[in-house]
């Protein structure tokens, strides 16, 4: 009885109280924003990223620089910051482009069904059976290298994943009594999916943007470490892995603090999508229209 207390107490939270509540969230809450915070504030630092010191290449962290310089003498750790909004770029604007368009291709494909479906669903099978970074390499060569271009090949890799979740959810909820009412009274196809079909799909969408801008991100440092994704002299942190690489012996900070800034904006993301799963899962089993 106890348990069945506290299970219908937690339910009734709202989910923005269960997110904060969940240690995952707690750790990858932060983390994101100390990203957001440094990609917005990088234009602060002017050029400080590009400036060079060249009576000082290659050292480790100091108290100068505190994580050390390039071979080019200039600061990682003003790079690291700068790279930041790159970071947030594809997290942002190529996940959000992705889940808009693959949000309108599956709430099409399952709610109208028939040769529409059939028709989306196969050029989505299609996109599906070549490897993320395959896809994205081919976009990428076919419109060149470049920030905008990487922007628009992981949107184009993202959207086709998008739309498969969101199909799946709306041919489980299309069969509901309430969706059935709806019809019957006369709702309008266009405000059935916007004011009902929609608010059921916010968990999930929530959910899945959010592992979706982890691979977005993987994606991004990928093509940028082969000289495919964003070119000098803006940084990223793909790129600047790349180039530690050659200087590994020398200076081993070159790689590996824009090397930690991936794994732990990634391991950010997937916590956060984690706990988002686990803040909306109270109310899954209550679903009633959306009003």
């Amino acid at each position: 009885m106890a348990t069945e207390t506290t299970t219908t107490r937690d339910a009734r939270r709202p989910v923005l109280t269960r997110l904060l509540r969940d240690r995952r969230a707690r750790f990858a809450l932060p983390v994101l924003a100390t990203v957001a915070v440094a990609a917005v504030a990088s234009p602060l630092l002017g050029d400080r990223s590009a400036a060079t010191d060249t009576d000082r290449l290659l050292t480790g962290p100091s108290a100068r620089h505190l994580l050390g310089t390039d071979e080019l003498g200039r600061d990682v750790l003003a790079r690291i910051v700068d790279g930041a909004a790159v970071t947030l770029a594809v997290a942002t604007v190529a996940v959000g482009l992705a889940l808009v368009l693959g949000t309108l291709l599956g709430l099409v494909a399952g709610y109208r069904g028939g040769w529409i479906d059939a028709l989306l669903m196969r050029t989505v099978d299609g996109l599906l059976a070549f490897p993320l970074l395959v896809l994205a390499l081919t976009v990428v060569a076919a419109l060149g290298p470049g920030l905008r271009n990487a922007l628009i090949a992981i949107a184009v890799v993202a959207t086709p994943r998008f739309a498969r979740v969101v199909r799946g959810e709306v041919l489980s909820l299309r069969t509901r009594e309430w969706v059935s009412a709806a019809h019957i009274v006369g709702v309008p196809t266009p405000a059935l999916l916007r004011r009902h079909l929609l608010p059921h799909l916010a968990g999930t969408l929530g959910v899945f943007a959010a592992l979706q801008a982890s691979t977005a991100i993987i994606a991004e440092a990928s093509l940028s470490f082969l000289g495919l994704g964003v070119q000098p002299p803006q940084p990223s942190w793909g790129a600047m892995v790349a180039a530690g690489t050659d200087h590994l012996d020398a200076s081993w900070s070159l790689s590996v603090f824009p090397g930690l800034a991936i794994l732990l904006t990634i391991a950010a993301f997937n916590l956060l999508a984690d706990a988002l799963r686990d803040a909306f899962d109270a109310h899954r089993p209550d679903l009633t229209p959306g009003r």
